[in-house]
């Protein structure tokens, strides 16, 4: 994969349409050479960052999960930032959090953006969706207090290649959290799939709870499975990419489609 650094092109305009998504196409980034670094920053809101080992247990799991054999995985804690509400989903897709990312600052306050996904982090409700939000190399989730409480990956995930848990609502955050980073990267709902195991039906990060959402449209990932039906079956999650996901990230060049 290729690093990329944010440039502040057309921020005129971003700054013009910052109401809408469609004021994210106004980032532009720029390709620096070829690397096998994956670069991901973390920042939290400043009720996020009261719950204490959220930073910790993040890193944690990005580290399991993200360290694959084609790149070397740098996640850096940003820090804290004051933020205008705890809702992750509105933050993005109203421009608050791209914004920033693209200016290089929030509130008064530095940010240096990471190249590949700059992520925030809130204590906003993991209840209603949506609940979090990406798009090419910004992301926002909610649920702050969820991961403070989530157990060490060592703990809650099977020691299996498919890295198998309950979808408690700590775990079923953590989910979420890796979903929008991985639209931050180029993936969609498609390269999710879900299996059956055990009389559980099992989704993974890109899918997650897509999987049993009876308004869900799509039967088939990009993989080439089917959607099990997910009536009357147990679910659990799985905190294992899909094959057609980490193909897709393996020959990513770093030009994320804006």
């Amino acid at each position: 994969m290729r690093a990329s650094k944010l440039a502040l092109v057309n921020r005129r305009a971003l700054l013009g349409t910052v109401g809408s998504v469609l004021s994210l196409g106004t980032l532009a980034y720029t390709t620096r050479g070829a690397t096998d670094t994956l670069e991901i920053g973390v920042w939290l809101s400043e009720r996020a960052a009261t719950y204490d080992g959220v930073a910790e247990r993040i890193h944690e799991y990005l580290t399991a999960t993200l360290s694959f054999e084609y790149w070397t995985l740098d996640v850096s804690m940003g820090g804290t930032v004051s933020v205008s509400s705890e809702d992750a989903a509105r933050l993005t897709s109203r421009g608050e959090w791209p914004m920033a990312v693209a200016t290089g600052a929030l509130s008064g306050r530095d940010i240096e953006p990471a190249s590949d996904v700059n992520l925030l982090v809130t204590d906003g409700s993991m209840d209603t969706a949506p609940t979090g939000y990406g798009v090419p190399h910004v992301a926002s989730v909610g649920g702050a207090r969820h991961i403070a409480a989530l157990e060490s990956f060592e703990t809650l995930v099977d020691d299996g290649p498919r890295s198998i848990a309950p979808n408690t609502t700590p775990a079923h955050t953590m989910h979420v959290l890796l979903h929008e980073i991985g639209h931050a990267l180029g993936l969609g709902h498609e390269h999710g799939t879900a299996f059956v195991t055990d009389d559980a039906i099992v989704a993974t990060p890109m899918l997650s709870s897509y999987a049993w959402d009876p308004e869900y449209e799509r039967d088939r990932s990009q993989c080439g499975t089917t959607i099990p039906d997910a009536n009357g079956r147990h679910r659990k999650l799985s905190f294992s990419f899909s094959s057609c996901a980490r193909r897709q990230l393996a020959t990513d060049d770093g030009e994320v489609p804006l």
